[in-house]
């Protein structure tokens, strides 16, 4: 099965499906020191079996989001990820394998992404003083090669743009952070859009669709309290913002916090 294979599959399905394995089961079916164990609450520590640790239980996964950690700086889990993640490395194999091995294991089905011109991107206006040229041909094949689901080649083309034309950069770390997010590398989705929303002298409604994204990673990566606050603060400003108010509602059920009231907002 290629290593890209698991691209073609919708990140919420893929979600669903991290969601669903035992972290216990799967570190019984990766045999390494499953005897040793300990559950504590909603957090499981064992002996990490990528760099097969003997002395320390190193690894960390927190049961509500399937999420671990390694804590071994030396390790290739270090800087962590979903279950599916760490049974691919641990196993030596690619994500697109144990995402397979995983959905077949469980019964949970994958749900294959559909054709690109239906796949929305929440993007960011481009700037007015956008040097035209090469620098536009690298974002436009970033684009591209990102709604074919060629998010390697799309990550290239942007990092280009990043190089040649930093004016750019606010777009570019949107386009980064939507990467990411797809290949499942939420911090390193977090990472860009925070680093988008750090530029300077653009109009805020120009970070309005980065706080979206930013958002949405934290709600894929179970960072509910995290993107709840956000939500809040879009709605705060925009309560007609996409599809703000129902995810707003969404978390708020989930935290068992009461159903928002609309307000309204006077503008200057």
């Amino acid at each position: 099965m290629p290593e890209d294979k698991v691209k073609e599959y919708t990140e919420e399905s893929l979600n669903r499906l991290n969601l669903s394995i035992d972290a216990k089961v799967l570190l019984q079916k990766i045999n390494y020191k499953p005897e040793a164990v300990e559950i504590i609450e909603d957090k499981l520590r064992a002996f990490c079996p990528v760099h097969k640790d003997k002395n320390f239980r190193t690894l960390m996964v927190d049961l509500k989001s399937n999420h671990f950690k390694c804590h071994y700086l030396q390790c290739e889990g270090y800087k962590g990820g979903n279950l599916l993640y760490l049974y691919s490395i641990a196993q030596k194999c690619n994500l697109g394998e144990s995402a397979l091995f995983w959905s077949k294991t469980l019964n949970v089905p994958l749900e294959e992404i559909k054709a690109p011109e239906e796949e929305k991107i929440e993007a960011v206006p481009a700037p007015a003083a956008a040097k035209a040229g090469v620098e536009e041909d690298h974002f436009a094949k970033g684009v591209s090669f990102y709604t074919r689901n060629l998010l390697g080649e799309a990550i290239k083309e942007f990092e280009l743009v990043l190089q040649e034309t930093p004016v750019k950069e606010l777009e570019v770390r949107n386009m980064l952070g939507l990467c990411f997010m797809k290949q499942g590398s939420h911090e390193k989705a977090v990472e860009e859009f925070k680093k988008g929303l750090e530029c300077k002298g653009r109009e805020e409604k120009e970070y309005k669709g980065l706080k979206y994204n930013l958002g949405r990673v934290y709600e894929a990566s179970g960072k509910m309290k995290e993107s709840l606050e956000i939500f809040k603060a879009i709605y705060e400003q925009d309560p007609k913002y996409q599809d703000i108010e129902q995810r707003m509602k969404k978390l708020e059920a989930v935290e068992g916090a009461p159903a928002p009231r609309k307000i309204k907002i006077s503008y200057v």
